[in-house]
């Protein structure tokens, strides 16, 4: 049987739901009002997609009555969506997920804390490096191939690109480097004890 995909907005679904049960209004909230809204913050995109989950049996929902004179839909997450969850954490970073440009990356990292072990998380950090330098290096021989007297502007979209990397490069080196750092202040206080 082929492995079930969903689209990153599904799996940011899942993680705010694994977070905390939440009715569909809280979650287009959610996205409508944080930076999630690069996954999606409209309604249009946000009820189907919980639908779909409900059917594959990721979410639960069920109607909560005691609050409002409107019967809300509240979804939790089932153990299937919850394996879901975990699996999506787990995978580490494809070349296709930085060309793509879906944001994929960043949502696991950010729905790893509590999911994911300290060293866990530095192998997918390490992962999204490699994944990071590899496509810089094939970006930067796409700009040393390019003519000497090629089109002004399509040599700057390329170093908008080339650059963009580059800084989520510096982000990956120094999140490894809070991590490893939180985690050796978390120890000294442990062994302070």
């Amino acid at each position: 049987m082929a492995e079930e995909r969903f689209t990153t907005l599904e799996y940011a679904l899942l993680g705010l739901v694994g977070m905390s049960p939440m009715t569909g209004y809280d979650l287009h909230k959610a996205f409508a009002t944080t930076p999630l809204a690069h996954f999606s913050s409209s309604p249009g995109g946000i009820y189907p997609a919980l639908r779909r989950l409900v059917r594959r049996g990721l979410l639960g929902a069920r109607l909560d009555t005691t609050t409002e004179a409107r019967p809300r839909r509240v979804h939790s997450l089932t153990r299937a969506g919850k394996a879901a969850l975990d699996a999506f954490v787990r995978q580490l970073v494809t070349r296709d997920e930085l060309i793509r440009g879906l944001g994929a990356p960043i949502l696991r990292f950010a729905l790893a804390e509590g999911r994911l072990s300290q060293e866990e998380v530095l192998a997918y950090l390490a992962s999204y490096r490699e994944a990071l330098e590899s496509y810089l290096e094939e970006l930067d021989g796409h700009k040393r191939r390019m003519p000497a007297d090629a089109r002004l502007h399509p040599r700057l979209a390329l170093e908008q690109g080339i650059r963009g990397y580059q800084g989520e490069l510096e982000w990956v080196r120094w999140a490894a480097t809070k991590i490893r750092s939180a985690a050796r202040g978390s120890r000294k206080r442990r062994a302070s004890r």
